[in-house]
């Protein structure tokens, strides 16, 4: 088991201030601790020190000359003095340098009155100046359309490029020139191409580097802020929302807040304007006999759903109803929403989008460990010297905790095993594969191959770990006789992997003293998906880590709120907890409570309920943000299983395809204008705060479920979202604190005990199944439906920031795949199966692998007919994110 060392602390005294500090620390940092604040620019704590703009000079004692406090670490006994009279004067020095050359254009700088110049030059500066010669003046150059660049501004500290390497590792930005007339460009002063993180804007000291979706609307002075958790990844951000009246004006962050630690994407950072686009639904509606929506007050739209939903319940009883809701709610309003169903309906047809595939990771860490969450934090992944990653593409739908990976390499030297689409390719957009020490590219939908390919390596090396093995001879004996099944041959032709790629990996793995693994959508959304990720529990524990402090198995969220999903209840699966909707006690439990009576009969999953509507037994459906009819293919029919409802009722930010097949529609609010919790993918329960009010006559989903509640004469009524959180603690102790838990979940010994004696039996030869060859033949693609960098789902469609970055999806293909086709960029190919055909362009992108084309899911309103959908018959989870496809040129 691996051990944390114990750091050495020595004593230092700044400014006549003894501390004791870890050994190593800077001289900068340890003063900070002391509360002596040392001026900078260059230096910030996320990057390596970089000693250039000498600010941060120090007086040390018995060193002849003075040193910079940024570079310098500390030493037993040091003593430092940093305002002492020649330390002044060289700072003055410094800041008479800077100036000489910087415009004085502070009336019309964004970062007036929060610009670190700007600052020590009213503290430092000397009244004259000796420097007579004129500024440098740089030419206006257009670098992106959501990021400016004012180099006149510019002090050179390299803060913004070093990020963009040592931080993003994407390189995407590079100094100019030389000496005053040096400048931050991007690639041979081309249009910027990056990861639109907006790190270089946070973390530009002075105006050097602003965004263009605020330019010129603000003063720091003006804005009011509310610190909240984004509302599109997993991962948990929590940003600053700034506003101006009721403007959102900018989103940024903090250093050493949230689980991001400053660092957001470019979902993050420039998509907030999603949640308030013009189109937002403002009023109730209530559908018209000619199929035209009225605009009607909350009154009567709650009356219409009421009697709709009672007349379907009194004529075909509570199981006529179902319930979907999205995962980017609130927790408060995921529970509100299944207390709804199950107490005033009174049925179990309920489901969320975890229904997309995060169930089956939650039900394969349950049934193994006997815990729904995770049991390792992003600082176990920081602190791993080995990380797996399989079918993550992580830097696109989970940008930070990509990041959490990328500090474990760059900064702690940990090796990294990626089993990926991606292939390694370096451009100015990072790609987590290029880091990676054994990199194994796997076509989408074949992750369980490449996972039992590493499995039987493990087993043919002898790498499997010897107090496993003594503690669980049957359950290693059985594992090994499974893969030895399965050839290498096969293995070779699902994958396209030899045995090789999968020795020097599994060598890796089985050294490795803290091992981390993260399975993303390419697992969860494949058939089989609680499977695989069972058979990477598996892996685990045969390397000897799994229970390991540091050590565990992670799966990757895709919405913001699908671990809190879970939790609440909002599946079919699970009530509040989450318990099993068969657990007789935590029904009773649950009825108590709630003073309610609950349904019997086992729920409805998502594509359960769409089969029951086309048949006729389900009559009525409430959805609630939730948009199934551009979420699924063609032909899963949802469109013809929603008609065929009697009466349906949408709750939504905007009129989706979903929302005006409707009867009623509630206009709901945003994350940015209620107050609640989100719970990230290691379980972190979050504070969300409003920042603006709600738009129109919007209201907060637990608000409309309350309110439609007591109009149907079975009251849920809470005054304020505080007493439904209050509510949720009493059933789910872990709620009992927000922020991150004192004690992290422990894996559970006797589930992990129960397994390894008799629990792997009951589908270990399915699991460990010959895998599927894969299909290959003349012309024959690999279509993909992925997560881009820059969106998520199709919400972030309405971001005008986002789309300034990417407004169309474009087919991405290898260059050899195109030459091969006769086409270049920004050709038009046509896609063409038994589904159908379509006709899209082309992007070339090195990191996509030769046979596979990409497309983006948030654009696939023409595309999405080519796919065919496919059910998992374990949990019910719709998959069909890759198909086959024929590419040609269209002249």
């Amino acid at each position: 088991m691996a051990t944390t060392p114990i750091q050495k602390m020595v004593t230092i005294t700044v400014d006549g201030i003894s501390a004791k500090v870890p050994e190593g620390t800077l001289v900068i940092e340890a003063a900070r601790q002391v509360g002596v604040m040392i001026p900078h620019f260059c230096y910030h704590p996320k990057l390596e020190p970089d000693a250039n703009c000498r600010m941060c000079l120090v007086e040390i004692e018995k060193t002849p000359k003075l040193q910079t406090s940024c570079s310098t670490r500390v030493a037993d006994g040091m003593v430092v003095r940093s305002s002492v009279p020649h330390v002044e004067t060289a700072r003055k020095s410094v800041l008479e340098l800077l100036l000489g050359n910087h415009p004085l254009d502070c009336p019309v700088c964004d970062q007036g009155g929060r610009c670190d110049l700007q600052d020590f030059s009213h503290e430092y500066t000397p009244t004259m100046s000796r420097f007579t010669e004129l500024k440098r003046v740089f030419p206006k150059e257009y670098l992106s359309p959501v990021i400016e660049t004012q180099m006149n501004r510019c002090v050179s500290c390299m803060r913004c490029v070093r990020y963009c390497d040592e931080v993003m590792d994407a390189k995407a930005l590079a100094p100019v020139g030389r000496g005053t007339l040096t400048k931050i460009s991007h690639w041979a002063g081309n249009e910027l191409e990056c990861d639109f993180c907006g790190g270089c804007i946070q973390i530009c000291p002075v105006g050097a580097i602003t965004s263009r979706l605020s330019m010129y609307d603000f003063r720091p002075w003006m804005l009011k802020r509310s610190e909240t958790i984004c509302n599109f990844c997993g991962d948990g951000c929590q940003m600053t929302v700034q506003r101006k009246n009721q403007d959102l004006i900018e989103v940024n962050s903090t250093l050493g807040a949230g689980r991001n630690d400053g660092d957001l994407c470019a979902k993050g950072y420039f998509g907030y304007h999603a949640n308030v686009h013009p189109d937002r639904l403002k009023s109730p509606l209530i559908r018209q006999a000619d199929g035209s929506f009225a605009t009607v007050t909350w009154e009567e739209a709650l009356d219409c759903a009421a009697e709709g939903l009672t007349r379907v319940k009194t004529m075909h009883g509570a199981d006529a109803i179902g319930g979907l809701i999205t995962a980017r709610c609130t927790n408060e309003e995921l529970y509100a929403f299944q207390k709804f169903m199950r107490g005033v309906i009174g049925t179990n047809h309920i489901d969320s989008s975890a229904r997309y595939g995060y169930i089956n990771g939650v039900k394969a860490l349950q049934r193994i460990q006997g815990t729904h969450r995770w049991a390792i934090t992003f600082e176990d992944i920081v602190n791993a010297d080995t990380v797996l990653l399989v079918g993550t593409s992580i830097t696109e739908s989970n940008p930070i905790t990509g990041l959490k990976v990328k500090q474990a390499i760059k900064r702690h030297g940990a090796k990294l095993i990626t089993l990926e689409t991606a292939v390694p390719a370096f451009s100015t957009i990072s790609n987590i594969t290029t880091l990676a020490t054994h990199h194994l590219t796997v076509l989408p939908g074949h992750f369980d191959a490449a996972v039992l390919g590493l499995i039987k390596s493990l087993a043919e090396q002898n790498l499997i770990n010897e107090r496993v093995s003594g503690k669980a001879p049957e359950f290693c004996r059985t594992v090994i006789a499974e893969v030895e099944k399965i050839s290498w041959q096969e293995i070779e032709q699902a994958t396209g992997l030899g045995a090789d790629h999968f020795h020097a990996a599994s060598q890796t793995l089985s050294q490795a003293e803290r091992l981390v693994v993260l399975a993303g959508q390419g697992v969860l959304r494949s058939l089989g998906g609680e499977g695989i990720v069972t058979n990477l529990l598996d892996l685990l524990i045969l390397t000897g880590h799994h229970g390991d402090q540091g050590s565990g198995l992670g799966v990757l969220a895709e919405e913001n709120n699908e671990q809190g999903a879970l939790e609440m209840g909002v599946v079919a699966d699970y009530f509040p907890g989450p318990s099993r909707v068969g657990n007789d006690s935590a029904k009773t439990a649950l009825a108590k409570i709630w003073g309610l009576s609950l349904p019997a009969t086992p729920g409805a999953t998502m594509m359960e309920m769409f089969d029951q509507a086309r048949q006729g037994s389900l009559k009525a459906m409430f959805i609630v943000g939730e948009n199934p009819v551009e979420s699924l293919p063609s032909d899963a029919r949802i469109s013809e299983a929603l008609d065929s409802l009697e009466f349906l009722v949408c709750q939504e930010l905007y009129m989706t395809e979903t929302a005006k097949r409707a009867h009623v529609i509630f206009p709901a609010s945003s994350a940015v204008e209620k107050d609640g919790t989100f719970t990230n993918s290691e379980g972190h329960v979050q504070p969300v705060r409003n920042s603006i009010e709600p738009l129109g006559e919007s209201l907060p989903d637990w608000e409309i479920f309350s309110a439609l509640s007591v109009v149907m004469d079975t009251p849920m009524e809470y005054a304020e979202v505080k007493e439904i959180f209050k509510e949720i603690r009493g059933i789910i102790p872990q709620y009992a604190l927000l922020g991150p838990s004192s004690k992290p979940h422990r894996v559970n010994s006797d589930v992990v005990d129960h397994y390894l004696r008799q629990g792997f039996q009951e589908d270990v030869h399915l699991r460990y199944a010959r895998p599927q060859k894969a299909l290959t033949g003349e012309g024959i693609m690999t279509l993909v439906l992925g997560q881009s960098m820059y969106h998520s789902g199709k919400f972030s469609t309405r971001s005008k920031g986002l789309l300034e970055i990417q407004e169309t999806g474009m087919l991405s293909l290898n260059p050899m795949d195109a030459n091969r086709i006769g086409v270049e960029d920004g050709a038009r190919v046509c896609l063409s199966n038994e589904q159908g055909e379509v006709t899209v362009s082309v992007k070339l992108v090195d990191r996509i692998p030769v046979g596979v084309a990409w497309f983006p899911e948030h654009f696939d309103q023409e595309i999405r007919r080519l796919f065919h959908l496919t059910i998992d018959e374990r949990n019910h989870v719709p998959c069909w994110k890759t198909t086959e496809v024929h590419v040609a040129r269209v002249s």
